[in-house]
């Protein structure tokens, strides 16, 4: 089981209403600093795992 690959985080919105909705939810903050890295998140678990990374990064 594996998540379809994508050029970056803007296909992935694109075409992924899961990772969109996913994407949507979290907080401004994240967002914010998830979008300069988006030419490396060409998948819904890399974005997962990188919005993760983020939030035990505040803590």
């Amino acid at each position: 089981m594996g998540y379809p690959k994508y050029s970056g985080l803007a296909e992935l919105l694109k075409h992924d209403e899961e990772a969109l909705r996913f994407f949507e939810a979290l907080p401004l903050s994240v967002r914010e600093r998830i979008a300069p890295s988006g030419k490396k998140i060409d998948s819904l678990e890399a974005l997962r795992n990188y919005a993760d990374a983020l939030s035990h990064e505040k803590q």
